[in-house]
């Protein structure tokens, strides 16, 4: 992924698995499953990442929080990654990395037979090796805290990149929703340059196509692009309000 342009969207409300499918055939290359501000359970989770991973997806789930129970549980259930919400400090990463990371280098434990391994008898040495090499490990920054120890978070090895999330970073900031404003945007530019000296991945979610091209070329690979509910309504919007336009206009101009 390193140096490429990934793009995604998220499933925050939807559960149907058929979901996936739907991304997948749309282009997307990733999926972000969110925990932290939804109803999801960890069966629908592991539903989802087992139809992301048939389609072609890969599946990177948000956990509701950082305990390490939280973290195993969907990598057990067949995530290919997490972004780990509010991390603030060096230790908030390192923890996470222990938690995520099999021995010698974390704590956790291994299961061998489930989604996350196609059902197969993997061996553990072989398995834990791809592992560490396969799951993605990204921390989302969303406090002025964190923003202050980028680059301690950043290099933390075993963390493979870094978001902001704007939204909570501008309420901290006393600026409460104000994405947009020019210190939330200094701010996703100290991380994009603390990513490239780390080199790390830099992600930001974007709601549309000009915020998007903006950030790309200012340096940003990891790109979810809205959600699956804001696709839904804003291209539904869209048609209905072409289409009643039009057959107003017609109706007056028989």
């Amino acid at each position: 992924m390193q140096g490429e342009i990934q793009m995604g969207t998220w499933v925050t409300t939807l559960r149907t698995p058929q979901i996936a499918q739907m991304i997948a055939t749309a282009g997307f290359d990733f999926l972000y499953i969110d925990m932290e501000h939804s109803c999801f359970s960890i069966e629908t989770v592991g539903d989802l990442c087992f139809a992301a991973l048939a389609a072609g997806l890969v599946p990177i789930v948000r956990p509701p929080g950082k305990e390490p129970h939280l973290l195993s549980r969907p990598l057990d259930s067949g995530a290919m990654g997490l972004l780990i919400p509010h991390v603030d400090t060096r230790g908030e990463a390192e923890a996470v990395v222990r938690a995520i990371r099999f021995p010698p280098i974390g704590e956790r434990g291994i299961n061998l037979l489930g989604p996350h391994t196609s059902f197969s008898r993997a061996k553990g040495e072989e398995y834990v090796r791809s592992t560490h090499d396969e799951t993605l490990v990204l921390v989302q920054i969303e406090s002025d805290k964190g923003i202050k120890n980028l680059d301690d978070i950043l290099s933390v090895d075993g963390v493979d990149g870094g978001v902001i999330g704007r939204a909570d970073l501008s309420n901290d900031l006393g600026l409460l929703g104000q994405v947009n404003h020019p210190e939330i945007a200094k701010r996703v530019e100290m991380l994009i340059a603390a990513c490239q000296r780390h080199k790390k991945i830099p992600g930001l979610l974007v709601q549309d196509i000009a915020t998007a091209k903006e950030w790309i070329a200012k340096g940003i690979l990891l790109v979810p692009y809205a959600n699956e509910v804001s696709l839904l309504v804003n291209a539904g919007e869209k048609a209905v309000s072409e289409i009643r336009s039009f057959a107003k206009a017609a109706r007056k101009n028989p």
